[in-house]
C-alpha cells in the first residue's frame, strides 16, 4: 500500500458495530466490558485499600517495636520495661489485660511479677488475685505452656481450655482470648507476658510474631542486667553490699596516683572485730551475718560522701580516706570506735556488744604502694590487738621493722618446713607423789643453721597467722606419734607415754582433724590409748562449737588434755561441755605458790572441782621444791617444769626412762632462755 493510500484509511474502533452486529448483540458486548472495566476497578481498589492497612498496620508494629526496644534501652530494671511493655501492647492490640509472670530459681515456677495493665481493676480484681496466688510449672496452664515450648502460645476461648487453671475467675473478668509468649535469653524463658480480651478470638500469627520480638527485646534487658549483676558481683560483697578487696585495691591505686598530681594524705583503717567468732559460734552464724551487715551500715554512716569502706572477708574491713590531716585520719578512728559501742541486736540478754581493733597507715611519699600500704595498716592491726584489742594504732618504723623480721620469718620457716630443721623435744611429766615419769609433752623446736635454736615465741605467732601452722601442726602429729610408737615397741611398759602434742586454734578448726588424727595413728601404729591431745582454753574459746563434735569424733582412745586452765572465760561451762580428761592448771598461778597466799585457793579450787569431775590435774611450769611441796599439799596429781627435767631430745629422753637413776639423766640445768613448755 502507498503512503497515500494509509491516510485515507480508516482507524478500525474495537467496539465500534460491525455491519452485520445486531444492536442488542452490540449493547450486551458493552455491558460486558462495562462489567469487567468495573471488576478491575473494585479489584485494584481492594488491593490499594489492602496495601494501605498492611503499611499502618506494619508501621503500627513498628513504632510498638521502636516504643519496646526504647524503653528496654532506657529501664534500669526489667520491671520499668516489663511494665512499659505490657501497656504498650494492651494500647497496639485494644486488648483491656496485660501481666507477667517471671521464672524463679532453683525449682523455674513461674510466679506473678505483679505487674499489670488493667482498663477496668474492680472487675479485674479476683482475676488478678487469683492470678498473683497461681504459680505453674512447664507445661502448666498458659504461662507453663509458652515456657514449655519457647514459643507464643494463642488461647481462642480461656473458658473452653481445660489447660487454663484460672478458668473459674475468667467468667467474672469477661476473658475470653488470650496470647503468651517468652521473654527469651537466647534459649531460656526467662518470663512470660500474657494479654487478655474480651472477644474469643482467631489467632494472628502476626500479632504473635511481633510479641516474639518483643520477648527478645526484653530478654536483652535481662541479660544486660545479668551483665551488670555479675560486674557489680565481681567486685563488691555479697553479703554487705560493700566494695570488696579488687575495687577497694583498684581505688586506692587511683588515689596513690591522684597524689602524684595533687599530694593530699591518704589513709587507710584496717579494721578487724574483736572475738566476732564468739558471736558467731554462741548466736549462729545467721546472727553473725547480721551484725557484719550491721556494722557496715554504721562504717558507712560514719565515713564521709566520697571515702570507701570495704569489706575484705569475714570480720574485716577497711576505710580509704583521701584529703584528711593526720590528726583527722585519728579522729575517724576514734569514730568508729564510738560507732560500734551501741550494742547490736534487739534490746534483750543476747544483744551483742562488739568492740574493734583498728591499724591506720598513711601514705606520705609518692613511692607507697597499695599492697605495701594495706600491708602495713593490717600490721599495725595485729598490734593492736597484741595490746588488747579495742583500740587503734597508728603504723610506725618500729612497726615495719617488726612486719619485716615477720616476712622473713615466715619465709624461712616454710623453707626450714621443707628442709628438715624442725624437731620435737620432749618434757616428761611426773607423779608428784611417787615422782616417776607419767608421760611426757612434744615440743617444736626449729635449729635454724644460721640463728641457731630459735625461740618458739619467735615462730610460733607467725606460723599461726600465716596458716603454716596446719602444715607444721601435721608433722608435729605425725613425728610424735612415730616417736611414741617406737619407744612403745622398744620400752614396752616402760615407755615414757602417753605423749601430749599440742593443737592449735586452727588445727582444732579443721573439719577434717578426726580423720588426720586416726590416719596418723593408723600409719605409725600407735595405740591411741599412748596419745594425749593438748588443746588451750583460749583455743576452746576460738572455737565454741566446732571442738564439741571435733573432740567427740576424737574419742576413740585418744584423750584431751586442757591446758592454761584459768585463764579463760567460763571455764566452768567448758568443762561441762567437753569431755576433758586432765587439766594443766595455768604456770602464772603456779608460779606463785609459796610466796603469795592468793595463788593457793584458787589452785585449791580448781582442784577440788577438777576431782569432783573426775578429772587428774597437772601443775605446770613447777620450778622449785616449794612449789612442788605446795601442788602436791593442794591435791595436784602430776607436776611438769624445769624442776624436774628440761625438754630434751628423744634419745636423752629414753635415757632416762632405762636408766636406773633417772636424776643423773634428767638433772635441771640452767633454764634456756629459748626453751618452751
Amino acid at each position: 500500500m502507498r503512503p497515500r493510500d494509509l491516510l485515507h484509511c480508516e482507524r478500525r474502533d474495537p467496539v465500534a458495530p460491525a455491519a452485520d452486529v445486531s444492536p442488542a448483540q452490540q449493547i450486551e458486548r458493552l455491558e460486558q466490558r462495562l462489567v469487567r472495566e468495573r471488576r478491575a476497578r473494585h479489584e485494584a481498589e481492594e488491593i490499594a485499600e489492602r496495601t494501605v492497612s498492611t503499611l499502618y498496620d506494619r508501621q503500627r508494629e513498628l513504632e510498638l517495636l521502636e516504643a519496646i526496644a526504647e524503653a528496654s534501652n532506657n529501664a534500669s530494671t526489667l520491671d520499668q520495661a516489663l511494665s512499659v511493655a505490657i501497656d504498650k501492647i494492651c494500647d497496639h492490640t485494644g486488648w483491656p489485660v496485660g501481666h507477667a509472670y517471671l521464672v524463679t530459681p532453683p525449682d523455674g515456677r513461674l510466679v506473678s511479677s505483679r505487674i499489670w495493665h488493667l482498663d477496668d481493676p474492680v472487675r479485674f480484681d479476683c482475676f488478678r488475685r487469683v492470678s498473683e496466688e497461681k504459680t505453674f510449672i512447664a507445661g502448666e496452664g498458659l504461662p507453663g505452656r509458652v515456657v514449655a515450648t519457647g514459643e507464643p502460645v494463642w488461647i481462642q476461648d480461656a473458658m473452653q481450655d481445660d489447660n487454663f487453671p484460672r478458668r473459674h475467675a475468667a467468667p467474672d473478668a469477661g476473658v475470653h482470648a488470650a496470647f503468651g509468649f517468652p521473654i527469651l535469653v537466647g534459649a531460656e524463658a526467662v518470663g512470660v507476658i500474657e494479654i487478655f480480651s474480651h472477644q474469643a478470638t482467631e489467632i494472628d500469627r502476626g500479632l504473635l510474631a511481633v510479641a516474639a520480638q518483643i520477648g527478645t527485646q526484653l530478654g536483652r534487658v535481662v541479660e544486660r542486667a545479668r551483665g551488670e549483676e555479675h560486674a557489680h558481683r565481681a567486685v563488691h560483697d555479697s553479703l554487705t553490699g560493700l566494695p570488696n578487696r579488687a575495687l577497694f585495691l583498684d581505688r586506692l591505686r587511683l588515689a596513690l596516683a591522684r597524689r602524684l598530681r595533687t599530694p593530699a594524705l591518704t589513709g587507710i583503717l584496717f579494721i578487724d572485730l574483736d572475738r566476732f567468732k564468739v558471736v558467731n559460734d554462741t548466736y549462729g552464724h545467721r546472727a553473725g551475718d547480721e551484725l557484719l551487715v550491721e556494722v557496715a551500715r554504721r562504717l558507712d554512716a560514719v565515713v564521709r560522701a566520697g571515702d570507701t569502706v570495704a569489706r575484705f572477708h569475714g570480720d574485716e574491713f577497711v576505710v580509704l580516706c583521701e584529703g584528711l590531716s593526720e590528726r583527722e585520719v585519728l579522729r575517724l578512728a576514734e569514730r568508729v570506735q564510738l560507732s560500734l559501742l551501741a550494742p547490736f541486736g534487739p534490746p534483750s540478754d543476747t544483744a551483742r556488744l562488739v568492740t574493734a581493733s583498728i591499724g591506720i597507715t598513711l601514705a606520705r611519699t609518692t613511692e607507697t604502694n597499695a599492697e605495701g600500704l594495706l600491708r602495713d595498716a593490717d600490721a599495725a592491726m595485729y598490734r593492736a590487738k597484741e595490746l588488747g584489742g579495742g583500740r587503734y594504732e597508728l603504723f610506725d618504723g618500729a612497726m615495719r621493722e617488726r612486719l619485716r623480721k615477720r616476712v622473713h620469718t615466715e619465709r624461712m620457716l616454710g623453707r626450714a618446713l621443707r628442709a628438715d630443721e624442725l624437731c620435737l623435744h620432749y618434757q616428761p611429766i611426773l607423779s608428784l607423789s611417787s615422782r616417776q615419769i607419767e608421760g611426757v609433752e612434744a615440743l617444736l623446736r626449729w635449729e635454724d643453721p644460721e640463728r641457731g635454736l630459735v625461740p618458739p615465741d619467735d615462730f610460733l605467732p607467725v606460723a599461726e597467722e600465716s596458716g603454716l601452722i596446719l602444715l607444721i601442726g601435721a608433722w608435729v602429729l605425725r613425728e610424735a606419734c612415730r616417736q611414741a610408737a617406737d619407744w612403745r615397741r622398744e620400752l614396752g611398759d616402760r615407755a615414757p607415754l602417753p605423749v601430749c602434742v599440742n593443737l592449735a586454734a586452727r588445727q582444732l578448726g579443721q573439719d577434717e582433724l578426726p580423720e588426720i588424727v586416726s590416719r596418723t595413728l593408723s600409719d605409725t601404729g600407735l595405740d591411741p590409748r599412748d596419745l594425749m591431745l593438748e588443746i588451750t582454753e583460749s583455743a576452746l574459746i576460738e572455737n565454741t562449737t566446732v571442738p564439741a563434735r571435733t573432740l567427740a569424733d576424737l574419742r576413740a582412745g585418744v584423750r584431751v588434755l586442757l591446758d592454761d586452765f584459768g585463764t579463760g572465760y567460763a571455764s566452768l561451762s567448758y568443762l561441762r561441755r567437753f569431755k576433758i580428761d586432765m587439766l594443766k592448771i595455768d604456770r602464772s598461778f603456779v608460779a606463785e605458790l609459796g610466796e603469795r597466799s592468793e595463788a593457793s585457793p584458787i589452785v585449791a579450787a580448781i582442784v577440788g572441782m577438777g576431782h569432783a569431775l573426775g578429772l587428774k590435774i597437772v601443775a605446770e611450769g613447777i620450778e622449785t621444791e616449794e612449789q612442788a611441796a605446795e601442788a602436791a599439799r593442794l591435791g595436784c596429781d602430776s607436776a611438769q617444769g624445769y624442776l624436774f627435767a628440761t625438754p630434751a631430745a628423744a634419745d636423752r629422753v629414753r635415757a632416762m626412762t632405762v636408766s636406773d637413776d633417772p636424776s643423773v639423766v634428767l638433772a635441771p640445768r640452767a633454764r634456756p632462755a629459748a626453751a618452751g613448755g
